[in-house]
């Protein structure tokens, strides 16, 4: 069965379609989640390649032979790829931590371009602002975190997970 044909069948719902054009395209989908270099990149150019073979109108290709087909999605990779690439650094703020896990002083937690209005980070401990700038800020994975501060994955994920609730509560308060 030639390429178009199986995503024309992919559109049409066949899940046996769909996880054959994963299975072709998945070392296309590895090197791009190794280069964005963030934990769930993987994830989101699977979602976005599902959005991909959903929403994309093949007739409009003018050839339909398998090397255009394959030409035409590692566009889309290539694409996915500079636009997460993108709205990850777009969204990156500074916050200064020195070669011993503590926080600078004199240096504002994040640049003055920001927009926040309050600094949510003076409710939280010393060790929830470390795990969240790590992991938001840096792009830490949970496991180079545990590494650093010499704690475990678990410990990391439930101070992460209290300090994001603490700025929730704050944030909707304020909201009210």
């Amino acid at each position: 069965m030639d390429l178009y044909s199986v995503y024309k069948s992919a559109q049409m719902g066949n899940k046996k379609s769909v996880l054959m054009l994963y299975q072709k395209f998945q070392p296309k989908i590895k090197k791009c989640s190794r280069k964005l270099n963030y934990e769930t990149a993987e994830t989101d150019i699977v979602i976005r390649f599902l959005e991909f073979i959903k929403h994309t109108d093949f007739e409009s290709l003018k050839s339909k032979c398998d090397g255009a087909v394959v030409n035409y999605t590692n566009k889309f990779f290539d694409n996915t790829y500079i636009n997460l690439l993108n709205s990850r650094s777009h969204s990156m703020q500074f916050i200064y931590l020195n070669d011993e896990n503590s926080f600078i002083k004199n240096i504002p937690y994040y640049d003055d371009q920001s927009n926040l209005e309050t600094d949510y980070f003076l409710y939280l401990t010393e060790l929830q602002r470390k795990i969240i700038a790590y992991r938001y800020i840096y792009g830490y994975s949970i496991q180079e975190i545990a590494q650093k501060l010499n704690i475990s994955r678990q410990a990391v994920n439930k101070t992460k997970n209290r300090g994001i609730k603490i700025i929730k509560s704050i944030y909707d308060n304020q909201l009210h």
